[in-house]
């Protein structure tokens, strides 16, 4: 006997990583499947559709220096299940350094460099630096 529709709601935590959507925007690009209740008469697959997010809210966060590691931390009311971070030496482009699953992060500070700052952003496919989905940018940490 059919069960008519069905509400199906996909936790946070199961989502992808977000994408650059056509619109230059950020979101989730999807599709679904769906099967007859047999699972074997028939099934049909939806179109691609993008679902754009609304823009993060930024957070507070501390770069901490000690010794030549850094300590990056940021707090997160929406509890976003991973982060990319960003760091920039000397005032160079920023470059991506790594995805973390928790609200800190530590790296190593180069050899030779007197400045040091670090982003955070919402994880994304594409490893790229965007504002849109930025969520903490430290202030510039003067090493001299």
């Amino acid at each position: 006997m059919s069960r008519g529709q069905e509400k199906v709601v996909v936790p946070r935590d199961n989502l992808p990583p977000v994408s650059k959507l056509s619109n230059g925007s950020y979101g989730y690009i999807v599709r679904y499947r769906i099967l007859s209740e047999d699972q074997n008469r028939f099934s049909h697959w939806s179109p691609v559709r993008e679902l754009e997010i609304p823009l993060p809210l930024q957070v507070s966060g501390n770069l901490s220096i000690i010794g030549t590691t850094a300590l990056l931390v940021w707090g997160d009311e929406e509890s976003r299940p991973r982060y990319d971070v960003f760091v920039s030496f000397d005032g160079n482009d920023y470059f991506y350094h790594g995805t973390t699953p928790t609200h800190q992060y530590t790296f190593l500070i180069e050899e030779n460099v007197s400045t040091v700052q670090a982003a955070v952003q919402v994880e994304s496919i594409s490893k790229e630096r965007d504002a849109q989905i930025e969520i903490f940018e430290s202030n510039v940490i003067s090493l001299l």
